[in-house]
Parts: C-alpha cells; structure tokens; sequence
C-alpha cells in the first residue's frame, strides 16, 4: 500500500523536546493515513541514499556501521482509509505498508494477552519495533547486538518527537509478552525478535 506523499514538518525541535511526554490517554479516533505517513518517513524513512544502492542510505537515525537491523511493524487495532484492522509492515525502501494479516478482532489478541495496559482498550495503533541481530553482529560480532538497542532507543525518540510535532499521542510501552507478539508476526525470537513497542493515536 503507498503511503500519502510527504510534507514539510514545520514544527521547532527545541518546543518538540520540552513537550515530549508519555501520555496514557487516547480518544479512540483512527490515525488518518497521512499522519502515518509523516510519522513513519520522519521518524525512519529514507533520507538520502547512494546512488543505485538504496541499501547504503541515510535515515534520521544512526546504525553501527549503517547496517540498520530494525524493523517496524504496525498493528492497527482501529481502522481508517484504506487502512483495515490487520499487521503491517513498513517496507522502508518504497515508502510503503505491506498487509501481512487482515484481522478485524486484532485488539483481542493484544489485550491483555500482549499488552496488559488499559490503554490498549482505546489505542487505535501499536507500533512494533523488532531486530534483526544478524545484519549487525555478522560485522561487530557479540557487540552488534548491543548496538541493535542502541538504534532502537534513537528511533524511540524519533517516533515521540514526531508524535508531538504532528499532535499525536504516543507512549513507549516495556511490559508486554515477547512469544505473543513472535507468533503474531510469525518471527522466532532469536534472529529476529521484538524489542520496543508503542502506542499510538489521537
């Protein structure tokens, strides 16, 4: 699915910083889809890139070596647009959303047996970030992994600062069920495994 084109984001980084904040509380309403847009290029797109070799590029993130083990999924919980209900993932290269599952009762899997927080009654969108280790230990062996969570931390701040700059509502979440969210997004927890995950919405 293409994402809505990219606008300028005319919001001052010192005014994102102090307004930062976890918030708990969300209204229910859906995402509209070029909010998710913003949010996604932003926070993790990509900014520039070699030419004729995507995979050598520039994101608003740093990475150990630039090898960028993350992976960003979407688990929409409330839908809008074009956006169903189901698991997404951000395929970073095109600027683009891939349906992975289409599941109207998504919210059931993640409350309370993913995420037992009661926001989640009303959260519209839980992004999930995963690593995957290889991409960095093949080049810093044991240490790459350490790194993979380093890059996950600065795209933590990313995804809040966003948020604030388009109006969102956003909290990181620390408590939730590894093996849950693997057989969801049919992952083995090993070479890939979730370690962030956050709501949010409006």
């Amino acid at each position: 699915m293409s994402l809505p084109e990219i606008k300028a984001l005319d919001f001052p980084l010192g005014k994102a910083l102090i307004l930062r904040r976890s918030e708990r509380e969300f209204s229910g309403e859906p995402l509209e889809l070029g909010e998710l847009s913003q949010l996604l290029f932003y926070a993790a797109g990509i900014t520039g890139k070699k030419e004729g070799d995507w995979n050598r590029s520039h994101r608003p993130y740093p990475s150990g070596g630039a090898r960028f083990p993350l992976e960003i999924y979407l688990f929409c919980l409330k839908g809008r647009e074009k956006l169903a209900e189901g698991i997404y993932h951000y395929n970073v290269k095109d600027h683009s959303l891939e349906q992975l599952i289409e599941n109207a009762k998504l919210r059931e899997e993640i409350y309370p047996e993913a995420v037992w927080q009661e926001m989640m009654l009303k959260v519209p969108l839980v992004l999930v970030i995963s690593a995957v280790f290889e991409r960095t230990t093949m080049k810093y062996k044991d240490r790459g992994g350490r790194y993979a969570l380093f890059e996950a931390g600065h795209l933590g701040q990313n995804i809040y600062l966003i948020s604030k700059a388009l109006g969102l509502q956003c909290c990181a979440i620390g408590g939730f069920d590894d093996d849950k969210f693997h057989r969801l997004l049919d992952i083995d927890g090993e070479e890939e495994a979730i370690i962030y995950v956050f709501a949010l919405g409006q």
